[in-house]
């Protein structure tokens, strides 16, 4: 089962950085690859990576809403969705990465979150580490774009405004351990 390291905080602080350098150390000096997972809706980490995107969670998203009505016979939409997840992974050396993309916009994404959540769950077995790049702020926490953390990485910086944000994280997190988190697990160090 792939160790899962979570990189949140507040915006501006350096997360994508910070997840980028994690899975570098991570590739050069760790057995086993590496599942690079960018659930930030403004997809900075290929860029930091040098892995080029074609195609994100956001686009295969409104691809699916296009061709719904056309999808072939005894195909659902789940499984038209979990079809392209694995098309839009981007392997290269020791580090595959699948990519959100697109801002909320028009629509929900909690469909497509729970489905990215799902595909990262029957991914484990396939990696020896898993690296999250989430958006700023809580909502990816309470969404529960990873459905098991074993390290949640918060990033502040020394504006108050960061670190109310880090309290709230951790307020939250306590939250989803010790009530309505299911199988949920937190780390409690």
């Amino acid at each position: 089962m792939a160790n899962i390291i979570a990189v949140t905080g507040k915006g501006g602080t350096g997360k994508t950085v910070l997840a980028a350098l994690f899975i570098r150390h991570l590739k050069n000096h760790e057995p086993g690859p590496v599942l690079a997972l960018d659930a930030d809706p403004d997809a900075n980490l290929a860029t930091v990576l040098g892995i080029p995107v074609e195609k994100t969670v956001g686009d295969l998203r409104e691809e699916a809403a296009k061709a719904v009505k056309d999808l072939p016979a005894g195909m659902s939409k789940s499984h038209y969705i979990e079809a392209g997840l694995h098309e839009i992974v981007v392997e290269s050396e020791k580090v595959d990465l699948i990519t959100m993309g697109r801002s909320e916009g028009p629509g929900c994404y909690c469909y497509v979150n729970n489905l990215l959540r799902q595909f990262s769950d029957k991914l484990q077995s396939a990696y020896r580490w898993i690296v999250f790049d989430n958006e700023a702020g809580l909502e990816h926490l309470s969404r529960r774009t990873a459905a098991r953390i074993d390290r949640l990485v918060v990033v502040v910086n020394e504006n108050p405004l960061s670190i109310e944000c880090a309290a709230r994280i951790d307020n939250l997190t306590a939250d989803l351990k010790h009530g309505s988190a299911g199988s949920c697990w937190w780390p409690t160090t």
